[in-house]
């Protein structure tokens, strides 16, 4: 009986160049030119700020998502109906995590809401033939 090869999915395209040195070369060149051109037209702190707000909640590096950096415990006042849904969603251990994805997720839409005001300030509205086309294209992301 001969072995046949075991066939692999199709990596998704990230996967693929974290795999590949060359895909990661290009993918970094391509990021390093996309930087310089920004540059050209905005300050440091500017591309910095945006490419900050851009990067995934989650990563394969941080051992716990959405936990980063320093933890600083604080206190905060919530109706006691939503504190016991939190806990029933969460069980004993998890309050904290749920809470801060929460308010990640809120400052996330806050920051996005302000990247959105900046630029319709610069270009004006987004014509109503645009908005109709993205709520097509992501019907449940856009209310």
């Amino acid at each position: 009986m001969s072995a046949q090869p075991h066939e692999r999915p199709e990596l998704p395209e990230e996967a693929r160049r974290q795999r590949n040195p060359e895909l990661r070369a290009a993918s970094l060149s391509a990021l390093e030119e996309a930087v310089r051109r920004a540059l050209e037209l905005a300050s440091r702190e500017q591309i910095l700020h945006r490419v900050a707000t851009c990067m995934p909640a989650e990563s394969e590096d941080t051992p716990e998502a959405g936990l980063h950096g320093k933890v600083q415990k604080v206190s905060v006042s919530m109706p006691a109906e939503l504190t016991d849904a939190v806990r029933a969603r969460t069980g004993t251990g998890g309050f904290s995590r749920y809470v801060t994805e929460a308010v990640q997720e809120r400052v996330r839409l806050d920051l996005l809401d302000e990247l959105s005001a900046e630029l319709e300030a610069e270009y004006g509205p987004i014509p109503a033939e645009i908005r109709a086309k993205t709520r097509q294209l992501w019907p449940d992301e856009i209310t």
